[in-house]
Formats: C-alpha cells, structure tokens, sequence
C-alpha cells in the first residue's frame, strides 16, 4: 500500500460567504477500494443553499463511498455520485421554496497503487503535474467548453469567447435531477514518481494554468504548495474573486527531488563499493611495505 502526502486549502476571495466544501478521508485496507479519497464541491444557489449544496455532497459523498455495492473503483465512483444526487433531491424537495435552484459541482478522486481515478460533475478542475507541466484530467463541464470548440471550428473568434457574457455558466452539476453529463475515468490514469494532483474549485483559476504549474514546480521540494496558490489567487486582488479551495497529493513513496546521496539504495552500494576500494588498497599497502610483490606472491607456491 502506497503512503500519500496530502493538504488543503479555502479562501473566501470576495465573496460574502464561502460556498466550497471539501473533505479528505483515508480509506481501510479491507475496503480493497483505493487509499486516499479526496472530495470537492463548489456549491450554487444563493443565500445559504450553495453552502448547503456543497456539505450535503461532500459530507454524503464520503459516508456513501465505503458502503456502496460495487466491484470496482468506477462503478463505486458512480453509484457514490447516484446517491449523492438522490440525497440532494429530497433536500430540495423537502423545502422548494428556500432550496428551489440548488446545486454544486463535484469532484471526487481516488488515490489507489495502480492510479488514480476520479468522477467530475460541473467546472471544478482535476490536474496531473508532471516534470513542470500541467494537464488537467476532467472534463470541463462550463459553457467555455463549448465556446473553445466553437473557436476550433472558426464560428466565433478567441476574442468572442473570452468574452462571452455565459462562458462560466455550468451546463452540468449536481441539482437533485438528472444529471446532464458525468465525466468518470474507467481506468486509472498511471501515476509516476514525482508526480502531483491538485485538485481546486474554479476560483483558482483567477491563475492561469502556466502559473499554477510554476507554483506546483517551486514548492515541489518545499511541501505543499497550496498556501502559495492561495497567496498568488489573493496577491491578483480580483475585485470578484470567487472562493478558492484547493486539494493536493502525491506518493510518499519516492521522491525525485532526493540527491544521490539521499537515496538509501544507493548510498548503500556506494558505501560497499568505498570499503571494497578501501581495503584492496590497504592490502596493498601491506604487501609493498613488507617487501612482497603482489604479483609475486600471487605466484608463490
């Protein structure tokens, strides 16, 4: 079983009450079901109920998981994200006045030895940081989606869609009802040494991807990065900046950024080889101070 470095952190940004919710649970060994589950939502609905939102599915998200009748890591994933979705129904249904709109993204990932998965509903980002660079996993479930492949096909220009009064609209999440589209990884996605996941809410994305990746790339040494990200979001002073959740991991396995030295594998062989050289040179030194030839003697009878 492999040992997972993790941390997390919020910011409220601008916004008058923090809407994100997040949790971190290290699953049981017998649950033969992943390691480490990480789970985030950014709730949606005004007032009280996007904070709502987001508890009910972080919160019901973990205590389903473990229970959930599946044979494998996706089809524990998506029953888990079923029933969340059923909770959220009757939470609506049970005050429509207050809670009518409710909802929020989510974001689940399962660390496990073979890689990891995950399970995405909405915009929250799912990246893999390796060797300096980012590639985000999930699916990007907001409008600008569809304005990118409208770019890439010439009906409307770059400059139209970073524009577009709707590009940050969801056009999936978690409401209660049927849920539009789900992005679920069937197979793991393999993790290499040095490796890092970060997961965040939209609201980090105030830093473009090539500044998430610097900051990932200067703390990799220093531990984890998401203070930093947080204080590069807060040092922009975005006069609407949404609330900021982070989520970070990586294999406690290994690490790349260890000198030679440092490595125990190595350090042992060097050292074997050091007192080999060591004591074929004192037996040298011996046999030339008491006048034998190491090659006479090699040849004595």
């Amino acid at each position: 079983m492999a040992a997972w470095i993790h941390d997390e952190g919020m910011a409220q940004g601008s916004r008058s009450r923090q809407e994100d919710d997040y949790g971190v649970f290290e699953l049981p060994p017998e649950l033969e079901a992943g390691e480490l589950l990480l789970v985030l939502a950014d709730g949606m609905g005004g007032e009280q109920a996007g904070a709502l939102a987001s508890a009910l599915a972080v919160r019901g998200f973990i205590e389903a998981y473990d229970a959930a009748p599946a044979a494998t890591i996706p089809e524990r994933l998506e029953r888990t994200l079923e029933h969340v979705n059923g909770r959220m129904a009757l939470e609506v249904a049970a005050d429509p006045a207050s809670l009518h709109g409710m909802g929020c993204t989510l974001l689940a990932v399962v660390l496990a030895e073979e890689g990891a998965y995950w399970i995405s509903v909405g915009d929250s980002p799912l990246w893999l940081w390796r060797r300096g660079r980012l590639r985000r996993l999930n699916q990007d479930h907001a409008y600008r989606s569809i304005l990118a492949d409208q770019v890439s096909t010439g009906e409307i220009s770059a400059a139209e869609a970073a524009c577009h009064p709707d590009r940050n609209a969801l056009i999936s999440a978690v409401t209660g009802e049927q849920l539009e589209l789900v992005d679920l990884s069937r197979q793991p996605c393999p993790l290499k040494p040095g490796d890092q996941i970060l997961l965040a809410s939209d609201g980090v994305l105030t830093l473009s991807e090539r500044e998430i990746a610097a900051v990932l790339t200067e703390t990799r040494t220093t531990g984890s990065p998401c203070q930093s990200l947080l204080a590069a979001v807060a040092s922009r002073q975005h006069p609407h900046q949404d609330n900021i959740t982070v989520l970070w991991a990586r294999s406690a396995s290994t690490s790349p950024t260890l000198s030679l030295w440092q490595r125990p594998w190595l350090r042992t062989s060097l050292l074997a080889g050091m007192l080999s050289l060591l004591a074929a040179g004192g037996a040298w030194w011996w046999q030339a101070r008491h006048g034998v030839s190491p090659v006479a003697r090699a040849i004595a009878p």
